[in-house]
């Protein structure tokens, strides 16, 4: 993979959320937590898809899964 010239984090909501209790959702259960679930906010891709069209090379990276 070639380096970025850009790395967009985005970053938790909630910054401790490893020590903090969380209620899931009755379909936690179901649905396996993997990367086709991640959501990213859609100034973050549009930012990105704008600075690739203009010949940049644009990363996001998921620092809550890195976190994990």
């Amino acid at each position: 993979m070639p380096r970025a010239d850009l790395v967009l984090l985005h970053a938790p909501s909630v910054y401790d959320f490893r020590q903090e209790s969380i209620l899931y959702g009755p379909v936690s259960d179901l649905v396996p937590s993997t990367p086709v679930f991640e959501m990213y906010p859609i100034g973050l891709t549009t930012i990105a898809e704008y600075l690739e069209r203009s010949g940049f090379r644009v990363r996001i990276v998921n620092l809550a899964v890195r976190m994990l």
